[in-house]
């Protein structure tokens, strides 16, 4: 009889929203390998909860393999043991990059979890398919295993004593496992819910202090063949256009992307694949730290739906030589954002905070000169103590005085055979050069970072005060004012913001999931009221419940650094223009409670053609574009942009456990509304050159 074996990327389904939307591919990898090498197994591949629970009740497996990452780890291990019910023999086989780096760490680990039987460090492709062949050698026999385990595993042997082996190195040649992809395993998958994901190449160059893949065990990097690349996104497109047409997304793995020869490509198959199929609109990648000239011509083969993500994490030099990330160059950055500049293409960074060496001031240079260079989006993140990373060693949390909180990841909960389950992250708050105050200090300028500069809802504002003498970090820290000082609205959304910051965070694991599990705050976070991501869910909050009074805060603050450096003065009718300028930044950011109100066109009457205007790139002065008569402008969304919404709006809902998902799942340009003449006339008359004031 054929040895059973299940294989698991767990996802919560929380609300019906996925705290995870990629479709699986480290698991999909070993089951192509043990689907070719092992004729005596039937393998099952799971990434639902629900399923897996169904197919332990009806046919329970021999042997249950399940990943461990940061955010299915407590529920993968639920899971082991509900297969330990229903078949006390199984053998439970957990594998994936959260585990300690210090060898006891990584036996102490396995020994509080009696539910893991195996732990394979490592990677899992070849030796998930090895150790199913040794447990077959052994009759399926527990003891037997226990007295001969295998190499890059931790076992219990048969006195129940932890046994770890030599981790084996790397394996170079990627090609050797069969494509998930164009086996069919991953066919189940094109269900409309989660995003295809491919994998160019595997590894590092390099050893970022707080990444998994930062220490010298991936230091090489190993490709995958470019034509197995082309076969396996045209296998993609294809899929995707007969069986969820709705999806829009591809996500690329590489910790790279964009930084080798080969792809640029791949990119432009990818950007093939756009002509012929309309896949993929985004593409969520990490591009490259250095060859700048390679990545934005991977990035101009794909028509706007791969962004520059310039991950800089910190721009003081202490800080990244204590992160030893000092071996990235900084020139790089810079010579990617002119190019990227000059050619219209939009670009991404992100800095994270509490790492080693960063004070309050040293993140608010860092992001006053990220601004100032122009980056179209800022994220901000906060330092987490990944398993896996140097930076979780006991040594560095040591050395760093590390004070750390735990935190329910978002939407990672949910109740199996009535046991409430959740996931949890320990983050940085606090080190020996960043007190706690100052934590709290940065996390407001992140939300306003979130909040009015990415996805370039004031981009136009933002232009108008640049060429009057305001830079752009002048115009950004005037935001958080505008927020304190602002009306009840904007006040409350802020004192909110703080408040759940400071809420979220909890001394201990224990006293995370303890507070959580109590029915009344479980059913707030089931209900999305509190536990969401916090960036994510106050930047929805701000596009689609209360945009107007976060515009009414940003006009205004930016009105108050133009008349400090006397710009109304030098422009005639000002505050005509002024109220007009206002309304137009209003109404093309498309908002709203329903999905009606957001897909839906609005009116404006107007003096000014702001289209022309803007289209110009004149932004010294508007008199030019001052119409003879007022005129009716509809604004809606393009065609392209609608289509996209609606189907974003089909998968994450209007509820704002899904809206905080569509903010980062979506083209910018898709929420933008067109403003075009009420009458369909393809240009307006103004009159020409400097106008009186009425």
């Amino acid at each position: 009889m054929a040895t059973r074996v299940y294989l698991g990327d767990l996802r919560y389904n929380t609300g019906g929203v996925l705290a995870n939307d990629c479709m699986p591919l480290g698991v999909a990898y070993m089951k192509a390998v043990m689907d070719r090498d092992n004729a005596d197994t039937v393998s099952r591949l799971f990434v639902y909860p629900d399923r897996l629970m169904q197919a332990l009740r009806d046919d329970p497996p021999d042997v249950l393999m399940l990943s461990n990452y940061v955010w299915n780890e407590a529920l993968s291990r639920a899971f082991f043991r509900l297969a330990k019910q229903a078949n006390p023999n199984v053998l439970t086989v957990m594998g994936g990059p959260n585990i300690p780096i210090e060898p006891d760490r990584q036996i102490a680990y396995v020994d509080q979890y009696p539910e893991i039987d195996v732990y394979i460090t490592g990677e899992a492709d070849f030796a998930a398919a090895q150790l199913v062949s040794v447990f077959q050698d052994c009759g399926l026999d527990h003891k037997v295993w226990g007295k001969r385990g295998m190499e890059s595993t931790i076992w219990r042997n048969p006195e129940g004593q932890l046994v770890r082996s030599a981790t084996k190195p790397r394996h170079r040649e990627v090609n050797e496992i069969p494509s998930p992809w164009l086996t069919g395993i991953q066919d189940e998958f094109f269900d409309g819910r989660l995003a295809p994901m491919i994998e160019t190449n595997r590894g590092c160059p390099f050893t970022c202090t707080f990444c998994a893949q930062g220490t010298s065990w991936y230091t090489k990097v190993h490709n995958f063949d470019v034509e197995r690349m082309k076969e396996e996104i045209h296998y993609i497109a294809r899929r995707i256009k007969e069986r969820s047409p709705k999806m829009g997304t591809l996500r690329i793995a590489d910790s790279n992307y964009g930084m080798f020869e080969r792809d640029i490509d791949i990119s432009g198959y990818i950007g093939q694949m756009q002509r012929d199929y309309g896949w993929p609109t985004f593409i969520d990648a990490t591009t490259g730290k250095n060859r700048p000239e390679r990545i934005i011509k991977s990035v101009e083969q794909v028509s706007g739906a791969l962004v520059l993500y310039q991950a800089v994490q910190s721009l003081d030099e202490n800080v990244l030589r204590k992160i030893k990330r000092d071996t990235i160059k900084l020139d790089a950055y810079k010579a990617l954002e002119v190019h990227m500049r000059g050619r219209g293409l939009k670009s991404i960074s992100d800095l994270i905070l509490g790492l080693p060496g960063e004070s309050l001031e040293t993140h608010l240079h860092g992001l006053t000169t990220l601004l100032d260079s122009n980056i179209d989006q800022m994220h901000n993140f906060q330092a987490m103590m990944l398993k896996g990373s140097e930076m979780e060693k006991l040594e560095s949390r040591e050395t760093f005085k590390f004070d750390t909180r735990f935190r329910v990841l978002p939407r990672n909960f949910g109740v199996f055979e009535d046991r409430k389950v959740f996931d949890v992250e320990e983050i940085i708050v606090a080190t020996d050069t960043l007190p706690f105050e100052d934590y709290i200090t940065c996390r407001k300028y992140h939300l306003i970072s979130s909040v009015f500069w990415n996805d370039g809802w004031f981009a136009h504002v933002v232009a108008f005060c640049r060429a009057h003498g305001i830079t752009n970090a002048e115009w950004w820290k005037a935001m958080l004012p505008a927020l304190e000082e602002g009306d009840e609205t904007v006040r409350g959304f802020l004192d909110a913001f703080v408040g759940e910051t400071k809420g979220e965070l909890f001394p201990t694991r224990d006293a995370c999931i303890d507070f959580y599990a109590q029915e009344e705050n479980f059913q707030k976070l089931g209900r999305g009221d509190i536990g969401d991501n916090l960036m994510y869910r106050y930047r929805a909050i701000a596009s689609f419940f209360i945009w107007d009074a976060v515009c009414d805060a940003a006009m205004k603050a930016s009105r108050a650094l133009l008349d400090a450096k006397g710009v109304p003065a030098t422009i005639p009718d000002f505050d005509r223009f002024w109220a007009d300028f206002h309304s137009f930044i209003r109404l093309i950011h498309a908002t709203g409670l329903t999905e009606e109100e957001i897909l839906a066109p609005t009116e404006a009457v107007l003096h000014y053609d702001f289209p022309a205007w803007i289209a110009s790139g004149d932004w010294t002065g508007p008199a030019a574009f001052r119409l003879e008569e007022p005129q009716l402008y509809r604004f809606e969304l393009t065609e392209e942009g609608e289509r996209e919404m609606r189907m974003s709006l089909a998968t994450w809902t209007t509820h704002i456990r899904g809206l905080s998902k569509l903010v980062t799942r979506i083209r910018v340009e898709s929420q933008v509304r067109q403003c075009l003449p009420a009458d369909g006339s393809a240009g307006m008359t103004r009159r020409a050159g400097v106008i009186a004031a009425e």
